[in-house]
């Protein structure tokens, strides 16, 4: 359709459309009441790939010629950096939930059946996650996306594949958050870190990507945080959000009386305060939002707390 579109208009392209993708299975995940997580992540994931598809076969046509499938990296195995891609990555998830470990606002407890199945979890998830999630994932946004934006320059072109892969992620989680149940807490603080992980995460993968000419190291390591982030979540109650902290049976957690969490937020609030200073992190009002207490059938959708009487 367009032979001779430069890289960088292939690249705003391609934006475009996945971006417009995402909304599209956000809103079908949300008005079909998907709850199956391997469908929700499939539907979600596959959008960067059906972009790239689009823009190979239909908008650019530079997919009917053997260079335009190998500019995707997929040819390659990039063998050299699997270590880096796999330690490294898990190193950083594990070191920064330790981080998070070490404040009042979360702790480290052990499931009921130990740490066997946590462990057995991440080794199924990892696997199932390089050869399908995070690989059609990485295939739009490294094999596709970073190529063509490298005219602009290596940091600006990292800084902007991360800046496009962030803001792909947030139809998902504000189109559709009864089945996705994504957390988010105060806006300004969640968006402050949301994007600068994903910026943070972009130079990592992308130097892989760069030095190897594959895309497999990005999608190990991809892979590696997801599965990772799973797992230590299960191992990390909360202890000040409300809704959050008791177990369920295998090691999940599952929503808790919202007034006893409160109860326990008073009392964890004020030493947050004085270890980070209560002009940078806010009001505790700010800081958590009601969540629906669980009925037989799972959260109640639509559920108000009771409105609290004003002190005389």
């Amino acid at each position: 359709m367009f032979t001779k579109l430069t890289d960088t208009n292939k690249a705003a392209i391609f934006t475009v459309l996945v971006l417009c993708l995402a909304v599209g299975a956000a809103l079908l995940i949300r008005f079909l009441s998907i709850s199956s997580d391997p469908i929700i992540f499939s539907v979600w994931s596959i959008t960067p790939t059906l972009a790239t598809l689009i823009m190979l076969l239909v908008v650019t046509q530079d997919g009917y010629s053997k260079e335009g499938w190998k500019s995707l990296g997929l040819h390659r195995l990039g063998l050299r950096v699997w270590w880096i891609a796999f330690g490294v990555t898990l190193l950083i998830t594990i070191a920064a939930s330790a981080v998070v470990w070490a404040t009042p606002l979360a702790s480290f407890a052990l499931p009921e059946g130990g740490l066997v199945d946590p462990i057995l979890s991440f080794f199924i998830f990892l696997g199932m996650s390089v050869v399908w999630f995070a690989l059609i994932e990485e295939i739009g946004m490294r094999g596709y996306l970073q190529p063509h934006l490298m005219s602009l320059g290596r940091t600006t072109a990292l800084i902007l594949v991360g800046l496009v892969f962030a803001t792909w992620h947030l139809p998902l989680i504000f189109l559709a958050p009864v089945q996705v149940e994504f957390p988010t807490g105060n806006l300004l603080l969640f968006f402050l870190l949301f994007y600068g992980t994903f910026v943070a995460a972009s130079f990592f993968f992308g130097y892989m990507r760069i030095y190897t000419g594959s895309i497999w190291p990005a999608s190990i390591a991809h892979a590696v945080h997801n599965a990772a982030w799973d797992v230590l979540g299960a191992v990390t109650p909360d202890n000040c959000l409300p809704g959050v902290g008791e177990r369920l049976p295998g090691g999940r957690l599952r929503a808790t009386d919202p007034h006893r969490c409160r109860d326990r937020c008073h009392l964890v609030w004020p030493q947050v305060q004085e270890r980070y200073g209560r002009s940078a992190i806010g009001s505790r009002g700010s800081q958590s939002r009601p969540v629906a207490p669980l009925g037989p059938g799972g959260p109640q959708v639509g559920h108000k707390e009771p409105a609290q009487p004003n002190p005389a």
